[in-house]
Formats: C-alpha cells, structure tokens, sequence
C-alpha cells in the first residue's frame, strides 16, 4: 500500500515536470534539467514496480507453509 501512494506521489510529481516541459517559455538549460529530473522521477517509477512486481511473483510462486500435515 505504502508502495501504490509512492507511486501515485511520483506520477503526479512526473506529471508536471511533462507539463513544465510543455511550456513555450522554457530556456534550453531549464528543458535539459527538466528532462534529467523527469528521467530520475521514471527511474524511481520503475524500480518501486519492479520491487512490487517481484513481491507480487514471489507470493504466488511459494506460497506459505500449510499447518496441516498429513503425516
């Protein structure tokens, strides 16, 4: 849960760099460090989905021990 609000605070934070970049008025120095922030904001977008995606593959591949033994 804690990783969804992360992501969505990142998204939206993506969001506006993409909005700011838009913008007619931008120098080209301010558009180069926008689109470097804009790539380390994806970066930390992708590593939080790889971390759930693996947490998310792991609980299905081995699921918790069962209390029930047949022997």
């Amino acid at each position: 849960m804690e990783s969804e609000i992360k992501l969505e605070e990142l998204r939206s934070a993506l969001s506006c760099v993409y909005e700011k970049l838009g913008a007619e008025s931008l120098t080209e120095p301010d558009r180069v460090e926008l689109v470097a922030r804009a790539e380390v904001v994806q970066d930390q977008i992708d590593a939080i989905q790889d971390a759930v995606d693996e947490d998310h593959v792991r609980g299905q591949t081995s699921p918790e021990p069962s209390g029930d033994r047949l022997f």
